[in-house]
């Protein structure tokens, strides 16, 4: 009896020490969670991983998800060249783990996302192509991972999409947008109510913003879109609903974990962020994503970047139909864009 129940355990043992079989197909579809310091951050790998080139979406926020990125027209556009990581960060969309607040900060995203790469490289082969893509919080995210290990050679190119990486500056160029363009579209007579509260509250409010007046302006910029004509409109619940009732997300948590994170104490810290000093760091290929009538994240942001950034091989494109979610409502830019860059630098 006894020697049977030993080698009972001795089996279930070696069969969970097998070494996990990874496909590596064209129209492929992985899910796994990489633990790091009390997260279990969400992982899903679509797409072609022969390719061994790699684009990780890094999400805004904080506290949103990947999923919403992955949309039919991305599946067939660049799931069909290359591996795309949809990417859940700590406390966001369908990560696990504690809700940890003094776990819940910049410099353990970026060594989150660090460890995100490794576990890529480790799964796929170490001779992975990586491509970082931050979108808007995501922007911030990469650029603090690009100046912190700008020296491990991980990384082959960044994509910088409707992002910041100077929060102040950000502040700046939102209300300079908003108080032109709203000049502009009342001398139009074009939505003139609406756009009269805005250019009022930006005269009022010159400078040295508070982080309340920060998100107030962050709604402004929001509803802007709303108000331009050349802008592609979306609805971004019907859209993203009827996704999430496809792929069956994980609606719950994702609410959850984005009350908590977008309400969470580093919120404060990071209104005060920049990165421009340090950009000089950053030697991988760059390209510069941003829509025209982008007032959250305006493109001046952009030509900071090009302006301070340590490398030669450097690009702006420009979308003339979107805001701040260029990857739905110019999607056909966004995805040429994104992939005429990696085949340059794959």
């Amino acid at each position: 009896m006894k020697s049977k129940l030993v080698v009972g355990i001795l089996i279930l043992i070696l069969a969970a020490c097998q070494k996990e079989t990874i496909s590596m197909g064209t129209g492929e579809s992985q899910t796994f969670y990489v633990d790091s310091n009390g997260a279990s951050m969400r992982v899903l790998v679509e797409g072609n991983l022969i390719s061994h080139v790699f684009l990780i979406f890094v999400h805004g926020g904080p506290g949103s998800s990947s999923l919403p990125y992955n949309t039919e027209y991305i599946s067939q556009h660049l799931e069909n060249k290359y591996g795309i990581v949809y990417l859940d960060q700590r406390n966001a969309g369908a990560s696990q783990g504690n809700f940890n607040g003094s776990g819940l900060n910049l410099t353990q995203m970026t060594t989150d996302l660090r460890n995100i790469i490794l576990v890529i490289k480790k799964r796929y082969g170490d001779d992975s192509r990586i491509f970082l893509l931050g979108h808007s919080f995501g922007g911030l995210l990469t650029a603090s991972y690009l100046t912190t290990y700008y020296i491990d050679g991980m990384v082959n190119g960044w994509l910088f999409v409707d992002g910041s990486h100077n929060y102040p500056l950000n502040d700046t160029l939102t209300r300079e947008k908003l108080l032109n363009t709203g000049n502009e579209q009342i001398y139009l007579k074009k939505h003139v109510k609406e756009w009269q509260e805005i250019v009022t509250w930006c005269n009022d409010h010159p400078g040295n913003f508070t982080l309340d007046q920060s998100h107030q302006m962050e709604s402004f910029a929001g509803a802007a879109e709303t108000y331009i004509d050349e802008v592609t409109q979306i609805d971004p619940v019907a859209s993203n609903m009827g996704l999430a009732l496809k792929e069956q997300w994980p609606l719950t948590s994702m609410l959850m974990n984005y009350l908590y994170t977008s309400n969470a104490a580093f919120i404060k810290d990071l209104y005060k962020t920049s990165f421009s000093s340090q950009l000089k760091r950053v030697k991988v290929p760059t390209l510069l994503l941003f829509g025209e009538y982008d007032f959250t994240c305006p493109l001046g942001l952009g030509d900071d970047i090009f302006n301070r950034i340590g490398t030669l091989d450097v690009s702006m494109g420009i979308s003339y139909k979107s805001g701040h979610e260029m990857m739905f409502q110019d999607p056909e830019f966004f995805c040429r864009e994104v992939a005429g860059f990696i085949e340059l630098h794959r």
